[in-house]
């Protein structure tokens, strides 16, 4: 596995791949706060465990978050927060704190709001 997980550029592209470019990328961020080494040991734990590869998070968003949860106790939940609010910023979106919202319901605002944003700015 090739531990060196750089920015991707977000350029021109779908509203969809840009929100999963936006959170791959806020996921790599997040995953960074304990360094490079356990950022690659948590991805490879990840992929190991639960066959999810980091470019698979996306589509499997509560495995994803509740393998954190088992390997960090309440350690993933400061890393849920640092994803969600690069995520929202990356997006050129408001972060607002839910109470009771996971990552998957965060994920699932971004992506509505995002939508919505690029069809009212192309109107």
């Amino acid at each position: 596995m090739n531990g060196d997980y750089g920015s991707s550029a977000l350029g021109p592209a779908t509203t969809p791949a840009l929100v999963t470019t936006a959170l791959l990328d806020a996921v790599d961020y997040g995953l960074l706060a304990p360094g490079k080494i356990v950022r690659a040991t948590i991805y490879g734990h990840i992929e190991e465990s639960y066959q999810i590869r980091r470019e698979e998070i996306p589509d499997h968003l509560d495995t994803f978050y509740k393998a954190l949860q088992e390997l960090l106790g309440k350690g993933a939940e400061v890393l849920r927060r640092l994803i969600v609010k690069n995520l929202y910023s990356r997006l050129d979106l408001e972060f607002t704190e839910h109470d009771n919202w996971t990552l998957v319901d965060y994920v699932h605002h971004a992506r509505t709001a995002k939508r919505a944003l690029t069809i009212s700015r192309s109107i």
